[in-house]
């Protein structure tokens, strides 16, 4: 949906975050930078995540990437946690459309994190699950997550009268931390706004 494993990637790469050791350092002052913001509600960089054109929402391929709010006292730390935030924002925008259209069911929603980048960082999925306010769980039983979670809900749909349910091997639960919605909204606002400052820029004026 958003191509945001090879945002963390660029960001490793860019700021020489290659190894284990560095990069898991490198997230320990994120998280702190986290909860410093979530307690604040105070903005820092703000990041349009389209290194490779945007997929959802809008699947415009001429997007590029952008980042605003840089002061001389922005560090790569700032960097990293804008880019693991846009994700987290544009995943969450997606999560938005598919809840909104949802014919419901006999129970409350619970996503399924899929993806090495998502599935073995801890921050990452708090920080979904934050930000969309809903559980987010890693299923240890699942090597595709995605591929089997679209697989059921297709057999469901093909076959009204059964109800195909695999139940999960949770490894490990996210809950959302209802203190962190303001800092979410805001920088829900802060990234709209830069995206619709800077889509007329791109390739057929964001079209």
């Amino acid at each position: 949906l958003t191509d945001g494993g090879r945002i963390i990637e660029w960001a490793r790469s860019l700021f020489n975050l290659q190894s284990t050791e560095s990069f898991t350092e490198c997230l320990e002052k994120v998280a702190t930078m986290y909860g410093n913001r979530c307690s604040s509600s105070s903005l820092g960089v703000t990041m349009a995540p389209f290194l490779s054109g945007e997929r959802s929402t809008g699947f415009r391929v001429g997007a590029n990437g952008c980042i605003s709010g840089i002061t001389r006292e922005t560090s790569f730390i700032d960097i990293v946690y804008a880019c693991l935030e846009s994700v987290v924002l544009r995943l969450c925008a997606v999560i938005k459309l598919l809840t909104g259209v949802s014919s419901g069911g006999d129970g409350e929603y619970i996503l399924v994190a899929s993806g090495n980048a998502l599935e073995n960082n801890h921050l990452w999925r708090q920080m979904l699950a934050d930000c969309c306010g809903i559980d987010i769980v890693v299923d240890s039983d699942a090597n595709e997550g995605t591929s089997r979670g679209v697989a059921l809900l297709v057999a469901n749909k093909l076959c009204n009268e059964c109800s195909l349910k695999e139940p999960l091997v949770v490894e490990n639960k996210s809950v959302p931390d209802l203190k962190a919605t303001n800092n979410w909204n805001k920088a829900s606002l802060a990234q709209e706004s830069l995206i619709e400052a800077v889509s007329s820029t791109w390739c057929g004026n964001g079209k």
